[in-house]
């Protein structure tokens, strides 16, 4: 066995070459560790060391540990074209990446195209869950087998960050089997905001003016894909926001009215959740505005069938 914290990282240089670390799969870094006789934590370093390198061919090795800190390669290039990381000193690199790192979580626009920002804001909204991993969050989301394409073109726009993938889950509630196709999208300091914007200090889900106020077209069509729900027989929409208070729900309704100019009607059920439900010519109107961004796959949530 080597000594695995002074000269683990070396003896992985000299015996077998960093770049063989590149590229390894979730789950590969345990099994490396264990047939090469060192600690996960030197075959995750050694791969972000190649990593970095495999980026920046020609940069010193002392700076591949706070590049690292980097956590996709979108940012080493947005990085790189604002510090110059040839030159920069190995201190003032820790320094830079530091100053990124809070940057991001406070615009995470810097970093997220568009589209994953209103993918976030629509989801969050909607299923998925912003989830709290020590110091930095991860984004998890799961759908039904009916919106597994629709799962799946989430993850391909989030695709920039590093992701748990697809994975097919099964669990039983209330003597009912219950199939799920669940992305995790693994922890950034990116989704610290949107942690901060859409939870409280207790850790619930939570909806604000502030929050709504990131709604457009495209992430209002993605809360609808997420919640949305069609009544053939009654041609409405009703948005099933159920985890929310009654305070929540006439924030909602003041914010479609203002914004929209939409007027749903709270309604309650079993004696314990709230909903948003639009007339028949708001839905239509709600339909108009969100056409547009409904996958083909999704139709159904407008009423319409899937192409």
């Amino acid at each position: 066995m080597v000594d695995r914290y002074t000269t683990g990282i070396e003896y992985l240089r000299q015996e077998y070459g960093i770049s063989s670390f590149g590229n390894l799969e979730r789950g590969q870094q345990k099994v490396l560790a264990e047939k090469l006789g060192v600690t996960k934590s030197v075959i995750n370093k050694a791969s972000e060391e190649a990593r970095i390198l495999s980026f920046f061919p020609c940069i010193a090795r002392s700076k591949a540990n706070p590049l690292s800190r980097l956590r996709t390669n979108k940012e080493l290039l947005l990085f790189s074209k604002k510090y110059d990381v040839y030159n920069l000193e190995v201190r003032e690199m820790y320094n830079c990446v530091k100053r990124w790192r809070i940057d991001i979580e406070k615009n995470p626009l810097v970093l997220l195209t568009d589209l994953q920002h209103d993918l976030i804001i629509g989801s969050t909204l909607g299923d998925a869950n912003i989830q709290q991993r020590n110091r930095n969050c991860m984004f998890r989301v799961g759908h039904s087998p009916k919106q597994k394409k629709y799962a799946e073109w989430k993850l391909e726009i989030l695709r920039t960050f590093a992701t748990q993938g697809i994975k097919l889950t099964q669990r039983e509630i209330n003597k009912r089997l219950i199939t799920t196709y669940e992305l995790s999208i693994n922890t950034h300091y990116a989704f610290n905001y949107y942690r901060k914007l859409f939870y409280d200090t207790d850790g619930t889900k939570i909806v604000t003016r502030e929050a709504l106020e990131h709604l457009n077209p495209r992430s209002l069509a993605i809360w609808i894909c997420d919640d949305g729900s069609y009544c053939k027989t009654l041609k409405y929409i009703i948005l099933s926001t159920n985890s929310f208070t009654l305070n929540e729900h006439e924030i909602m309704k003041s914010y479609f009215n203002e914004v929209f100019d939409l007027n749903p009607k709270i309604g309650f059920r079993d004696n314990k959740y709230y909903y948003l439900r639009f007339s028949v010519m708001d839905t239509k109107k709600l339909i108009e505005i969100i056409r547009l961004y409904i996958l083909p796959s999704m139709k159904y949530k407008l009423g319409e069938n899937n192409e």
